[in-house]
C-alpha cells in the first residue's frame, strides 16, 4: 500500500535507537525527508548513516528535547533545510522510577519535561508551519501505562496527561487540517532496551511475565510499532483524529 508519505518531511524525537530509530527507518522506506534528534551524539550519527544508506536525506541534530531554546532551534534547522514541516512524532520519552515517597520534586518535573511538555512545545512550533503547508500530522507515542494504570507513577502520570492532550489538540487543530493522535506501545524489545536489559538480569522474570501479561507469548518489536506510526501519520489515515492506539499485542486490559 502507498501511504502516500513520498517528498514528505518528518521531525522524529529521540530517533537514534529503539522506536524512534525503527520510525525514521519506516518513513525512510516511505519517500520521506527526515529531521532527527536525540542526545547521544554518537547514536544519532550512527542512525543518520543508516538512512543516508536507505537513500534518505536527513539531518540530525544532537540535543536535549527539554531544552525549550534547542527544541526551537531544531524546528528552525528543519525548515531552513527542507522548507517546512508536514509531520511531527513525539517520540522522546522516558519512565522515572520511585513510588510516591521516594520522589522529590525535582523528579516529577523531569518526568513532565520529557514525557509531555517536550510535545506539548514541539506541537505548538510545528502546528504554524504545517498551517502553512495545507495540514499534517502529529503523532505522540505514548504508552499503555497512561490508557490504564501500570507502570512507575511519574510515567503513568505524565503519559496520561499527554493522552489527554493530544485528545484535545485534535479538536483543536483539525480545522486547520492537521491530525493529532497518539500511538501506545506496550512492552517492546529492542537493542539497548530496558525489557533487554530486564530479560537479560533475569530469564525467569521473562517466563513468568510473558506468560501471565501478553497473550501473543512474546514481547513486540519497534518495527511493529513503527509500522503503524507510519499508517498514523500518512494520509490513509485521514478520518484518524484524536484516537489513542494501542500497539500492544493484547496486553492492555482496557476496554477503551
Amino acid at each position: 500500500m502507498d501511504l502516500g508519505l513520498q517528498g514528505k518531511i518528518a521531525m522524529v524525537s529521540g530517533a537514534s535507537r529503539g522506536l524512534g530509530r525503527a520510525i525514521a527507518r519506516s518513513f525512510a522506506q516511505e519517500g520521506m525527508k527526515l529531521s532527527i534528534c536525540a542526545r547521544g551524539e554518537i547514536e544519532l550519527g550512527s542512525a543518520a548513516k543508516e538512512l543516508a544508506a536507505q537513500g534518505c536525506e536527513v539531518l540530525a541534530q544532537a540535543l536535549d528535547i527539554t531544552d525549550a531554546a534547542a527544541a526551537k532551534s531544531w524546528v528552525r534547522a528543519t525548515v531552513a533545510r527542507f522548507g517546512g514541516v508536514d509531520v511531527l512524532v513525539n517520540n522522546a520519552g522516558a519512565a522515572r522510577p520511585g513510588q510516591l515517597a521516594e520522589v522529590e520534586d525535582s523528579g516529577w518535573y523531569e518526568a513532565f519535561e520529557l514525557n509531555f511538555f517536550s510535545a506539548v512545545r514541539l506541537a505548538r512550533l510545528c502546528a504554524p508551519e504545517m498551517e502553512k503547508r495545507g495540514g499534517g500530522a502529529i503523532v505522540n507515542i505514548s504508552s499503555i501505562w497512561g490508557r490504564e494504570a501500570g507502570g512507575t507513577l511519574s510515567y503513568n502520570s505524565s503519559k496520561a496527561a499527554l493522552n489527554s492532550f493530544t485528545k484535545m489538540l485534535a479538536r483543536e487543530l483539525a480545522p486547520k487540517g492537521i491530525r493529532v493522535n497518539a500511538v501506545a506501545p506496550g512492552s517492546i524489545l529492542f537493542p539497548g532496551g530496558v525489557w533487554e536489559r530486564r530479560l537479560r538480569d533475569d530469564p525467569a522474570f521473562e517466563r513468568d511475565f510473558i506468560s501471565h501479561e501478553l497473550p501473543a507469548g512474546r514481547l513486540g518489536s519497534a518495527e511493529e510499532v513503527a509500522d503503524v506510526v507510519a499508517f498514523v501519520a500518512s494520509p490513509r489515515a485521514s478520518w484518524l483524529m484524536g484516537v489513542c492506539l494501542p500497539v500492544d499485542g493484547g496486553q492492555g486490559r482496557s476496554n477503551i
